[in-house]
């Protein structure tokens, strides 16, 4: 590496201070690193796979600020039930015409305690709730425990729910079929049999297909691996197409698994997702679950125990709350895009602080904090960042007691990023948890982390072509078949045990750079947002002194 180009071309505020000495500097690794000339050179391997660019993460595709809504409603806590007035206020400012910018307005809670009955929901774009505060003299929502017992936590609403109607309707008579045998994972352009029906600023889908030769390549085409078998399915990625050459169609971000003729190929078509809402927000306010402080188990130690159809397979220590008659999650997104949460924290939500569901994209969820979730230790719970949806941004956000704190599920998501977050006292790993997550970025996470396989039950291999980039904990990172998983300057023991008997510690290793060492440039989000957009990026999405914390 030119030591003096990399000093003085790349911006200095985003990789390294001045003072360092030469022995100092991190080292790079060897299949992404900055060049001669300061910028990124990416090492693909024989196939054209390549470390993928993850800066289109969060709101309006990364690198623009969280805009301030003006307010059109005000309320006060009241004695009692708050569910109808804050619904009746949203529900006003939800008629309101958008303006030039999209927004209605926002709504502004006052400062003060407001008991909720019933779950508030946003159905319309341009709508932002906004309070006066995340700590204990803020704006403080109180979900109310049911009146009727619960009987499970799949499916319950959240205490704030964000949605449209529907989400993306593909129109299948614009399909196309991609015409290559093989697109790589990081890739952006690849052919069609005829572009003639498509134009810069189109929204598509594009559609990896995985038939069952595919299934079992990856070995989960038998019942030996799960309780239930894989079957076929395909990965779909929301894209604009920014350029059309002949017949060679490029989209704004890339795809995070390969595209290969002999697993089904892949197509690409349009869509339309008008009653897909955008431009709405949550933002400084404090969510409180209420439970029964009756309800109590005991546990052993730091690890998980139980599972959902067996809860009390617990073992006789630690005693604490495990009240499960209450909310699970504090903010549900579904069918929206460019939407955020930002400076909201969460107490005793038993699973998520918030949760995007397969049909979104463009989130950013920054400065948010959840402490002491209250329910059993076991599956489907503490789930405390999940991320379902694709290229959303987790930035500065904690997690305390949780579980899976920073997490992904199913093959829907992809393209998600975690950056600069910190998992305290959690009790099993931050991770891709099933069926093939695709394409995501741990970027300076404290958390134990996994990208494995799961043995003994349908999750399967978990995540493909995630990264680990500067972490720092304990971690487990495996290879699948046909993919890759990477861990770059990872600081912690590479053998992480959380339920052991779900491991399968035979499967190969990921790709391992620098144990114990953390690489150059500190943080891989960042330096892809500033090569691709400017610095003025960087200081729209990053705040004082991030660049080199």
């Amino acid at each position: 590496m030119n030591l003096k180009a990399y000093l003085f071309v790349v911006p200095l505020s985003l990789l390294l201070p001045l003072t360092l000495n030469a022995q100092d500097i991190p080292p790079t690794t060897s299949l992404v690193y900055p060049g001669t000339d300061g910028r990124l050179v990416y090492v693909a391997d024989s196939l054209g796979n390549k470390i993928p660019d993850f800066s289109n993460a969060g709101y309006s595709g990364g690198g623009i600020s969280i805009p301030y809504v003006a307010i059109r409603e005000t309320v006060w806590p009241v004695p009692g039930d708050n569910s109808a007035n804050i619904q009746e206020a949203i529900d006003r400012v939800s008629a309101l015409p958008q303006d030039a910018s999209g927004f209605r307005g926002a709504v502004l809670l006052k400062m003060g305690t407001y008991e909720l009955e019933k779950p508030i929901y946003i159905k319309a774009s341009g709508v932002v709730l906004r309070g006066e505060g995340m700590s204990d003299i803020g704006s403080i929502l109180i979900g109310k425990i049911p009146a009727e017992k619960q009987a499970s936590p799949f499916g319950r609403s959240a205490l704030v729910n964000i949605g449209g109607a529907s989400g993306v309707t593909p129109k299948e008579e614009t399909k196309q079929l991609i015409t290559d045998k093989y697109v790589p994972v990081g890739a952006r352009s690849f052919n069609v049999v005829s572009a003639r029906g498509f134009k810069a600023g189109d929204k598509v889908l594009v559609r990896r297909i995985g038939n069952q030769e595919w299934i079992k390549e990856i070995g989960e085409d038998s019942v030996s691996v799960g309780r239930f078998r894989w079957r076929p399915f395909n990965i779909t990625w929301d894209r604009v197409i920014t350029e059309i050459r002949g017949n060679s169609i490029t989209v704004d971000a890339p795809i995070f698994c390969a595209i290969e003729s002999r697993w089904g190929g892949g197509e690409i078509l349009r869509y339309d997702d008008e009653e897909r809402i955008e431009k709405v927000g949550i933002e400084n306010l404090r969510g409180v679950s209420e439970y029964n402080p009756a309800v109590r188990m005991t546990a052993y130690g730091n690890m998980d125990r139980g599972s959902w159809d067996n809860p009390g397979a617990h073992y006789e220590g630690e005693e604490y709350y495990s009240d499960e008659n209450h909310y699970f999650n504090f903010i549900n997104i579904t069918n929206a895009k460019n939407g955020w949460v930002r400076n909201v924290s969460a107490l005793h939500f038993a699973s998520s602080l918030v949760t995007t569901t397969a049909s979104t994209k463009w989130i950013t969820i920054q400065d948010c904090e959840s402490k002491e979730p209250v329910s059993i230790r076991a599956g489907a719970r503490r789930f405390t960042y999940q991320l379902n949806g694709q290229l959303a941004l987790v930035q500065r956000c904690f997690s305390q007691k949780g579980r899976h704190s920073f997490v992904m599920q199913n093959h829907a998501s992809s393209g998600n990023v975690f950056l600069d977050c910190e998992a305290v006292n959690p009790y099993s790993t931050s991770e891709p948890h099933s069926m093939w997550v695709n394409g995501a970025l741990y970027d300076n996470v404290k958390a134990p982390l996994t990208a494995r396989y799961w043995k003994d039950i349908s999750i399967g291999w978990a995540g493909a072509n995630i990264v680990f980039w500067n972490c720092e904990g304990d971690f487990l990172i495996q290879k699948p078949p046909a993919a890759q998983n990477y861990s770059f300057g990872h600081i912690g023991i590479n053998a992480v045990i959380f339920n052991a008997l779900l491991q399968d510690l035979s499967k190969p290793n990921g790709h391992v750079e620098s144990m114990d060492r953390h690489v150059t440039p500190r943080s891989l989000y960042i330096t892809q947002l500033n090569e691709r957009l400017g610095t003025q990026a960087l200081k729209n999405v990053t705040r004082e002194g991030q660049l080199l914390e």
